[in-house]
């Protein structure tokens, strides 16, 4: 079985992918075969091409998340069958016609969901359950960047606990922020003056998906002292008091953000989808900071 592949050569820009036809190898026991109708695109796949961020070896592929449907499975897996519609995570290599992953990762589409939310899904809602797990108890909490993807499920969730959300965002995101449920601040210069007159009492916990030195000095001044300082950046903290979290995968995270999106308690849109072939497209987008929410590859 052959699959075109998102691919790179070397660590750059946008204009450095490629496809690329790749044969894949005899599928292994307990994993799936699945044909790719949707895939999401993050941030983590944008750097990974820049080389801002390093695993793997080049040439390297990219994609984390997906929704497809299940061509073939090897070994014993009762609950899944060929042509079941199912969506999940894959290891860096998602953005391509046809993938192979473990059946423990594979989460059912429910039949009225969109192919493109589906595909866009997986790695919002693990890391955003993670970043609760790891807060643990809060009442009040400040998120920087809060209109991408994970952000968007964030705050909703946060609200959906009955915590407090100020968000930071970009001008053309405060309204956008406030219909999310949290109270939008811009960011940029004065952004701890403004921080004081929409919150004067301190933060019990703050969340950066900016990845920002002025995210940080922010948190500093206005996360109380026994308050957990994070960030999912993935970039280098400017202070110690930062502690990276890391998006722990599990199907049931996945589920609970559906359950919350079908019951209308979290809202969640796709802003853009590209074909699969105009994929450089996507990746400049999120590099140029054009990204409200989430893109999607479509195939």
């Amino acid at each position: 079985m052959k699959t075109i592949a998102l691919s790179s050569k070397t660590y750059g820009q946008p204009k450095n992918l490629e496809f690329v036809t790749i044969e894949l190898p005899p599928l292994t026991r307990g994993w799936a075969r699945i044909k790719v109708n949707a895939a999401g695109v993050n941030p983590v796949d944008a750097r990974r091409l820049t080389g801002d961020i390093k695993f793997g070896a080049l040439p390297m592929t990219f994609g984390t998340e997906f929704a497809g449907t299940i061509t073939d499975i090897a070994g014993d897996a009762p609950e899944w069958e060929v042509g079941d519609e199912v969506l999940g995570s894959g290891e860096a290599f998602t953005h391509a016609t046809v993938i192979d992953v473990p059946t423990d990762n594979l989460v059912r589409r429910p039949p009225t969901m969109p192919w493109a939310v589906a595909g866009s899904l997986a790695g919002v809602s693990q890391t955003a359950v993670t970043i609760f797990d790891e807060l643990g108890p809060i009442r009040s909490l400040l998120v920087h960047g809060g209109a991408g993807g994970v952000g968007t499920v964030t705050i909703q969730l946060a609200r959906e606990k009955g915590i407090t959300v100020v968000a930071t965002g970009s001008k053309d995101n405060q309204e956008y922020l406030a219909t999310l449920g949290a109270i939008p601040v811009e960011y940029g210069p004065g952004l701890i003056a403004n921080l004081d007159r929409v919150a004067p009492r301190r933060f019990d916990a703050s969340i950066d998906m900016a990845g920002t030195a002025e995210a940080t000095e922010a948190s500093l001044a206005h996360v109380s002292d026994a308050g957990m300082i994070a960030s999912v950046a993935a970039t280098t903290p400017t202070s110690p008091r930062v502690r990276q979290v890391w998006r722990k995968r599990d199907p049931r995270a996945i589920e609970q953000v559906i359950a919350s999106i079908a019951a209308g308690r979290v809202k969640w849109t796709v802003s853009s989808t590209y074909p699969f072939h105009d994929a450089p497209d996507a990746y400049t987008a999120i590099l140029e900071r054009h990204v409200r929410g989430k893109s999607v590859l479509l195939f």
